[in-house]
C-alpha cells in the first residue's frame, strides 16, 4: 500500500535469531529458557506464553450468527495491546488411539460378530475422513519485561481479558504448561513418532538436562527454497500480496487441506495515537502533492480543477481509513501470514505447494516462497513466540478479522457412540451423552429420513458397548421389534458373507 513511513519500521522489525549461523541442530530452536508454568524466554527480556483454544461452529452458522461472531472477534483483536500470533496446526493424529476410543471392545457374551460388523462400519467412515490429521489452534503472546516475575504478573493480567473474550465467542481456551508446549514442538520435529515424548521440566532441572537435546531430531538440511529432516520434506510460504477484499473462508480453505501443515498469523498492534499521527501526516502529504500538481498546471496555463486519478484514489483511500479509525473503532495492525507445508517426498511437497498457491490465486492473493529464509520462517510459524521474517503489511481490524481461524467444532468424546460424519471436516462424530448436564435427546426429521434406523443404531451401540438398560416403548404395536429383528438378520448375513 505504501502509506506509512519510518515511524512504523520499529514496530514491524523482525527479531534477530539467537544464532545467525547455528553450529548444531539444538541451536536452530529459538528458545533460551523454559519454565514449568509454560512461560518461555525467547530472547533477552522477551517472554512468551501459549494458549490452546477450541474451534467453534462458524462455517455452519447462519449469516446473522456469523456477523455476531465476526464483531466479537474484532473486539477481541482490538483488546490486545501486545504482539501475538494465532497458529492453526494440522498435526499428526494417532489413529491407534482414535480406534481405541471409537471401536467397541470385544466381550465374552456371544455378540462379538455384531461388534465386528459395527466396527467395520466405523472403520470405513474413519478412512473416508481426513486420514491422520488432527487440527489444533494456539494463541501465543509475546511481551517485553525486565525479568521472569514481571512477565508472570503481566500474563496473569492478560489472561483475564483473553478468557472473557473467548467466553463471548463460545470457545474454551486453556493455557499450556511447559511440558505441553514442548510436546507441541516435539510433535512437529518427530512427525510420526509423537508417542515417544518423555521429558519433564521439573525432573530435568534436578539432573541438569537440556530440553533441546530431547526436543530436536537427528538431522536437518536447509536449502534456499525448502528444508528436510529425518522423515519429511518442508517448505515455508507467505502471503506476499493481499487483494482489496478477501473471503472469510480463505484461511479455512488452506487449513482444511488433508496435509500436515502449520499456518501462523503474526500480529503487531499499532498504538492508536501513532496511527492517528501517521494518517494525518500522510493526508497532509497528499494535499501538498495536489497543490503542487495544480500549481504546475496553472503555470502551463491549464486552469482545470480536476486532479489526477491516482491522487484522487489515494486521497479517498486515506480518508476512508481515517473515518474507519475515528468512527468505527478500527485499529491498525502489522500482519504476516506464514505457512509451513510438510510431505513425505519432494514431489508430494511440490504438489501440495501448487495446490496452496492455486487457492491463493483464486482469492486474488499472491503466495510466495520464503527464499533463503526457511529456518527463520519455521521458527516464526511455530508457536514459540518469535518473529524473524519481515513480510508484514498494514491491515485494519476488520481486514485482520477476515483471516478467521474458526471453522467447525468437532465431536470426539472418549467412550462415546458414533453419530455420523461431520459434513465440513469429514471426520466421525463420537459423542457421549453421559457427559452432558442433561443427556436426554430427541430425533427429528421428515418421513423416510432414517429416524428409526438412527435410534436402532444407537440402541445397538449402547447394547454392545456398555451395561446400560434399553427400554423400548413402541406405539406401533411391534413395528420396532420387527425392524430390529430385520436389522439383526441383515447383520448376520453380512457377517457370514464376510
Amino acid at each position: 500500500m505504501g502509506l506509512f513511513t519510518d515511524g512504523f519500521k520499529l514496530l514491524k522489525k523482525a527479531s534477530e535469531p539467537l544464532y545467525k549461523t547455528p553450529k548444531s541442530i539444538q541451536e536452530t530452536i529459538e528458545i533460551m529458557a523454559v519454565a514449568e508454568n509454560g512461560i518461555f524466554e525467547v530472547s533477552k527480556n522477551k517472554y512468551s506464553k501459549c494458549y490452546r483454544f477450541q474451534d467453534i461452529n462458524y462455517t455452519t452458522a447462519t449469516e446473522d450468527e456469523q456477523i455476531g461472531i465476526f464483531e466479537r472477534y474484532c473486539k477481541f483483536l482490538n483488546s490486545l495491546d501486545c504482539n501475538y500470533k494465532i497458529t492453526i496446526n494440522n498435526k499428526n493424529k494417532n489413529m491407534d488411539d482414535l480406534r481405541d476410543k471409537v471401536l467397541i471392545s470385544k466381550k465374552d457374551d456371544g455378540f462379538n460378530n455384531y461388534r465386528d460388523i459395527y466396527n467395520d462400519i466405523i472403520e470405513e467412515k474413519i478412512i473416508e475422513g481426513r486420514q491422520g490429521i488432527e487440527q489444533e489452534r494456539y494463541l501465543t503472546i509475546t511481551i517485553e519485561r525486565k525479568n521472569f516475575e514481571e512477565a508472570k504478573a503481566q500474563f496473569a493480567t492478560l489472561e483475564a481479558t483473553i478468557h472473557k473474550a473467548f467466553i463471548e465467542l463460545g470457545a474454551e481456551i486453556v493455557p499450556l504448561n511447559g511440558n505441553e508446549r514442548l510436546k507441541v514442538l516435539y510433535d512437529y520435529y518427530h512427525l510420526g513418532d509423537e508417542g515417544s515424548f518423555d521429558f519433564d521440566i521439573k525432573e530435568a532441572k534436578k539432573v541438569g538436562a537440556d530440553f533441546k537435546n530431547d526436543l530436536c531430531n537427528g538431522m536437518v538440511k536447509y536449502f534456499p527454497d525448502h528444508f528436510e529432516d529425518e522423515n519429511k520434506y518442508c517448505k515455508a510460504l507467505f502471503i506476499k500480496k493481499y487483494p482489496s477484499s478477501l473471503s472469510d473462508r480463505f484461511i479455512n480453505e488452506i487449513t482444511s487441506l488433508p496435509v500436515h501443515s502449520i499456518t501462523s498469523i503474526d500480529v503487531v498492534p499499532v498504538p492508536k495515537d501513532l496511527t492517528t499521527k501517521v494518517l494525518q501526516k500522510k493526508y497532509l502529504g497528499i494535499e501538498s502533492d495536489i497543490i503542487k500538481q495544480q500549481r504546475i498546471r496553472n503555470k502551463n496555463n491549464d486552469f482545470s480543477t480536476e486532479i489526477s486519478y491516482a491522487k484522487r484514489t489515494e486521497k479517498k483511500e486515506i480518508e476512508a481509513i481515517m473515518d474507519d479509525v475515528r468512527e468505527n473503532d478500527q485499529c491498525l495492525f502489522f500482519v504476516a501470514v506464514t505457512i509451513i507445508l510438510m510431505a513425505e517426498s519432494k514431489k508430494e511437497l511440490e504438489s501440495v505447494c501448487e495446490t496452496v498457491e492455486t487457492i491463493g490465486k483464486r482469492n486474488s492473493c499472491t503466495i510466495d516462497t520464503h527464499y533463503l529464509k526457511q529456518r527463520e520462517a519455521l521458527n516464526t510459524a511455530l508457536p514459540i513466540g518469535v518473529r524473524q521474517v519481515e513480510t508484514m503489511r498494514t491491515l485494519l481490524t476488520q481486514s485482520l478479522a477476515v483471516l478467521m481461524p474458526f471453522n467447525v467444532q468437532e465431536l470426539n468424546d472418549s467412550t462415546g457412540n458414533y453419530y455420523g460424519i461431520n459434513q465440513i471436516s469429514k471426520n466421525v462424530n463420537i459423542g457421549n451423552r453421559k457427559k452432558l448436564i442433561n443427556g436426554n435427546g430427541f430425533v427429528f426429521g421428515v418421513p423416510g429420513s432414517g429416524k428409526s434406523f438412527f435410534c436402532k443404531m444407537e440402541m445397538g451401540s449402547v447394547f454392545l458397548s456398555g451395561e446400560d438398560e434399553i427400554i423400548v416403548i413402541d406405539p406401533m404395536n411391534g413395528a420396532t421389534r420387527w425392524q430390529l429383528k430385520r436389522l439383526s438378520t441383515y447383520a448376520s448375513r453380512l457377517y457370514k458373507n464376510n
